[in-house]
């Protein structure tokens, strides 16, 4: 039995209960069953689900709407995403022009777009949670990226290489673009400030495609005080949501960990796996910030082109076939602690799926957090309940809890029940912190709680990772299985009798 950590909930100052413990772990090694009782001492040894789809925020396989052509229809994506959204997914993505967006100052999306509140409801009706990107440039878009409002009122741009030609972008060091897209953002954040709704959003967005590339200015003296700017805009505005950035841009690491990585809380993302454009340092990079930051992990944009086209503009690889490539691209997510990955649009979701069917399952395995109790023994004795408890996270990501925005907010529960499942109790082992729960490491807790304002009976034990800011309404789902839930969400442990 390895344990790698001992965090010690609550000093037990009963040398009985100490001898106890000692006992619970000599029995539960030896012992095949599933509950053992020795006296006072219960035990139950829990079965992993390694392999079932696990909605959990924070992670996952994800769809997208990329509007860098026309926006989706609505009823034909989702007829086309439907069964895919259903059996693979986690999240909806929607990356939208800010002129689509806000096509009319204070005209927004959310409220007005029949269009978009489709696709947004077409995710919530799936049990999909959302993420966005807002694109401001117009690099290689169908259409203007920002709102032609803004430069009408005197925004300074410059022309840019559009789908059907030359296109407007902004320089984002305009005071005027400033002024209009912190009024957007601010609206934004009233709407999509949501954790319940929404995973992230991408926090900085300028640049070719929204990542940070070519950047231009209208004085480049001021690189540093714009990135700045947009980082702390979004960073001050969005309070619950985790923001991400595109991880080494061209503005500079450096600069990424002073203002975006640090100083606001971004997690971080990287577009371009399994490809020449995202380089061995790169990866080391990620795997660095692990497990401070989830990571966020994306594969290149190749749409309908066949793989021998891919090969001839990759030129290092050879793949044999798509399958071959979406091995290599599943290989760097799990390698870099990657929490998401995208099946992307209709045409990229369907050849996932269809070609590379094992390794989309295998990001499901692996992917993200998988977390479970082990298992948990109690004893009780003199209005004392002590209970031992053991987690491992059989997924290669973090549970992003230590995110600034999450701010630790799920918590370890034990629930105690009476016949009717009610809560007669509800108790937090503040050292069990899931952000600490690391792959493949078991993390073993021993804490102490007072019965004795509890009246004599028999009652259930039960376990949960439940949301501190939203009680009963978000949940950690734990990876068990052949597990009976109380109240379709409290994992049963096991029955506890309290009497004189």
């Amino acid at each position: 039995m390895r344990l790698d950590r001992v965090v010690i909930g609550m000093r037990l100052d009963r040398v009985v209960i100490f001898g106890l413990f000692i006992l619970i772990g000599i029995t539960s090694c030896k012992s095949q069953k599933k509950e053992i009782e020795n006296g006072e001492i219960k035990t139950k040894v829990f079965e992993v689900d390694t392999v079932s789809l696990i909605r959990n925020p924070g992670m996952g396989w994800t769809i997208y709407d990329d509007a860098h052509d026309q926006v989706a229809d609505a009823k034909e994506y989702w007829i086309k995403q439907d069964t895919i959204a259903k059996k693979y997914a986690s999240v909806l993505y929607l990356r939208w022009r800010w002129s689509e967006m806000e096509p009319e100052e204070g005209k927004y999306a959310w409220e007005y777009d029949e269009n978009f509140k489709s696709l947004v409801q077409g995710a919530l009706d799936r049990n999909l949670r959302l993420a966005f990107r807002v694109y401001v440039s117009g690099q290689d878009n169908v259409s203007q990226t920002t709102p032609e409002f803004v430069f009408d009122q005197g925004a300074k741009f410059y022309m840019e290489k559009g789908g059907d030609g030359e296109v407007k972008s902004p320089y984002p060091d305009d005071p005027i673009f400033q002024e209009k897209f912190k009024n957007f953002i601010q609206a934004f954040a009233k709407e999509f400030d949501n954790p319940l709704q929404v995973d992230y959003i991408d926090g900085y967005n300028l640049g070719w495609w929204g990542e940070g590339h070519h950047l231009r200015f209208i004085d480049e003296e001021n690189r540093e005080k714009t990135f700045k700017w947009i980082i702390d805009l979004y960073g001050n505005t969005f309070k619950n949501v985790p923001l991400v950035i595109t991880v080494d841009s061209e503005i500079g690491h450096d600069l990424e960990l002073i203002h975006a990585i640090n100083g606001q809380g971004y997690a971080v993302r990287r577009d371009g796996y399994a490809s020449t454009w995202m380089p061995e340092a790169q990866k080391d990079l990620l795997r660095g910030l692990f497990p401070k930051s989830f990571v966020v992990a994306e594969c290149c944009y190749w749409q309908d082109r066949s793989i021998e086209s891919v090969n001839k503009i990759e030129r290092v690889y050879n793949w044999d076939s798509w399958a071959d490539y979406y091995k290599q691209v599943v290989n760097e997510a799990l390698e870099t602690h990657a929490n998401y990955l995208d099946l992307r649009e209709n045409v990229e979701s369907v050849r996932w799926t269809r070609d590379a069917n094992l390794e989309v399952h295998r990001f499901i395995k692996k992917g993200g957090y998988r977390i479970a109790p082990t298992q948990i023994s109690y004893a009780l004795k003199n209005d004392k309940l002590t209970i031992k408890h053991l987690w491992k996270n059989f997924g290669v990501g973090v549970v992003p809890n230590n995110n600034r925005r999450w701010n630790y907010k799920f918590k370890t529960n034990f629930i105690l029940l009476d016949k009717d499942d009610t809560i007669v109790a509800k108790w937090i082992d503040e050292n069990a912190e899931p952000s600490q729960w690391i792959n493949n490491e078991v993390f073993e807790y021993t804490t102490e709680f007072d019965t004795k304002n509890i009246l004599n009976g028999n009652y259930k034990l039960a376990v949960a990772i439940i949301d501190a800011t939203q009680s009963e309404i978000n949940q950690l789902k734990l990876a068990t299985k052949n597990t009976e839930l109380i109240q379709n969400k409290y994992t049963f442990i096991g029955n506890l009798n309290i009497e004189e």
